[in-house]
């Protein structure tokens, strides 16, 4: 199974960026740096969760609203569509994927695990 197969209705990306990975720091093999080599966005239900993977700008302007709530090792690319964002922290050289709500603080965030385990959590609708 591809690393992407379980997401919805993914949009292929229509134009050439010039920095091809989101997160170049984490390189070519990072789950979230392949996706977006391929695809601009991605939305629908996965299992009992629905998924909304932001596109490149969005993920800029979130950046930018999150600040103060969250930490910047926190990397936001996705929510749920109904108060919950889906992200990301590196950690002792590996990523864990996390769930935070939309108002809230770092005492909130959820670590869902790895990228399979992430997708999983959504599936099973336990994210929050």
């Amino acid at each position: 199974m591809s690393l992407f197969e379980k997401i919805p209705n993914k949009q292929p990306c229509e134009t050439v960026h010039e920095s091809s990975d989101v997160w170049p720091e984490l390189g070519m093999s990072f789950e979230l740096n392949m996706f977006y080599k391929q695809y601009s966005n991605a939305e629908g239900w996965l299992g009992e969760g629905y998924l909304m993977m932001w596109t490149r700008n969005e993920i800029e302007e979130f950046r930018g609203s999150t600040m103060e709530a969250y930490p910047e090792k926190y990397h936001f690319f996705a929510s749920d569509g109904g108060g919950s964002q889906f992200g990301f922290v590196v950690d002792k050289g590996g990523v864990s994927y996390v769930s935070a709500p939309d108002i809230g603080g770092e005492e909130d965030i959820r670590v869902l695990g790895n990228w399979h385990q992430f997708l999983s959590s959504i599936e099973l609708g336990d994210y929050i």
